[in-house]
Formats: structure tokens, sequence, C-alpha cells
């Protein structure tokens, strides 16, 4: 077959005139197989990025799991709960601080020889995005219904948020410390406190910020753990009340602690 006719062949093939020729013939690719260390070294050649991203997300979660694993359990956990914008604005900044101040009154509840508060922050100020303001308010009520959390820090706004205007939700303070000023019903009122002081707060600290401490009862779903958190938020209230440090700080800054231990002398 000449050259022409093979032209005029492919020609009738691409205008799809006919469907195969009886004159051409397509030459079939040899097929090889692989095996052994080469069926391997195809494999990650053909899926290279595949398996990069694979590898990556492994790390990732490989680093995620031991961070949790590793995670410094604290003593004590304490919600911050705002609603007055200003109020909101500053505190957000004041979280580190906050923290190293409850710990310095803390004991050493899991004595493992070191003390350590978690403070979460929840901000209820008016926020233009929905989805924030409904994890805010899913935040306080898991915590809540988990039972670990049993101190609050919080303006008016947010007491009246987290009891829905039920202050009775809260210890009343003023039945236990009748004789102290700085108690006001549920409210220990931390302005112009040895606590304020101690967390980088005491001049510009708002009047409008208290602790109050939730009253768990029996009747809790989870009153195995509330109960237990609210004894211990109530502990933390009288060693503020009463400038009574449960801990020291080393030359580290790292927070130390033995339960009683005074060291407002030392």
């Amino acid at each position: 077959m000449s050259y022409q006719d093979d032209k005029r062949e492919l020609l009738k093939l691409k205008q799809g005139l006919i469907e195969e020729s009886e004159e051409i013939h397509e030459e079939e690719k040899p097929v090889y197989e692989l095996h052994g260390w080469k069926k391997v070294e195809n494999f990650f050649y053909h899926n290279k990025w595949y398996v990069a991203a694979g590898l990556f997300f492994a790390a990732v979660a490989a680093f995620l799991i031991v961070s949790l694993v590793q995670k410094e359990q604290g003593d004590l956990r304490v919600m911050v709960v705002t609603k007055d914008p200003q109020i909101a604005a500053e505190i957000m900044y004041k979280t580190g601080d906050l923290e190293k101040a409850f710990e310095l009154y803390c004991p050493d509840y899991d004595d493992n020889g070191y003390i350590h508060v978690d403070v979460y922050n929840v901000d209820l100020s008016e926020n233009p995005d929905p989805q924030y303001s409904l994890a805010a308010v899913t935040k306080i009520t898991s915590e809540i219904m988990y039972g670990e959390a049993q101190l609050f820090l919080v303006d008016s706004l947010g007491a009246q948020a987290v009891t829905n205007d039920n202050l009775s939700q809260f210890v009343d303070l003023g039945k236990l410390y009748p004789e102290e000023e700085c108690i006001n019903g549920v409210f220990l009122k931390i302005r112009d406190s040895g606590f304020a002081a101690n967390a980088q707060y005491y001049e510009a600290c708002p009047d409008d910020l208290y602790l109050a401490v939730r009253n768990a009862s029996e009747s809790d779903e989870n009153s195995f753990r509330s109960l237990p958190a609210k004894k211990k938020a109530l502990e933390i209230i009288d060693n503020i009340i009463n400038d009574r440090y449960a801990g020291w700080i080393d030359d580290q800054g790292r927070i130390f602690g033995i339960s009683g231990k005074d060291v407002s002398s030392s």
C-alpha cells in the first residue's frame, strides 16, 4: 500500500467515514508485567502526590494525638463569661494573667507536683457572625452539663446569660461570708482585690467583674464531677478572700504547690 493510499485511509478515519481500516492496523503496545520492588516503585511514581498528602495528614494526626495525650491536665477549670463589649475586649487579653493568678490560690489537687488552672474565655458580646454566637452559647452549655467548670468569672450581663436571669443558680456567698464587703449576694467583686493585683489587673479592672460559684447539686446529671468541682471552687474563693496562697512560683515561672501551703510571708 502506497503512502498516498495510507493518507487517504487515515483521512477517512478522521472524518468518520469509516470506523476502522482494513489496510491500516494499529500496533499494540507491549504490556510489561512488573514484579517485586519495580512494582512498588511504579506505584509510588504514579501516586506520589496522593502518598505525600496521606503522609502529611498522618503526621498531623499523630502530632495532635501526642499533644492531647501529653497535655497538662488542669487542677481546676474556670469559665470566663462576659457580655459587656468593653469588658469582653479587655478580658480576652488577660487570660494568661488570670490563669497565673488563679494558680496562686489553687492547691495541687491531683498531687502531680505542679498546679495548672484552665481558663476558658467566652465572649457573649454582640457579634455579627451567628455561628460564633451559637458556638459561644454551646460551649457554656456543654461545660455546665459536663460539670467540670463550677467557678465563673463574669460581668453582670454574662451572669444573667449563664443563669437565664436566675442568679440562684449560683452559690449565695453572702450567707457564707456575711462580714466581707467584697461579697454581694452571689458575687465576689475582684476589683481592688489581691487576686486582681496578682492578675496584673489592679488598676484597670472594671467594677462590673465578679467571681461566682455554680450551685451544683445531687440532682445534676454529672454530679460525680460537678460536686467535687464545686468544692474546689469554694476553696479557691475562700483562699482569695483570705489572701491564702496554695502554691509558689520557681525562678522559671512554673507554678508548684502543696495544698494549704501559705507563702504570703515568704
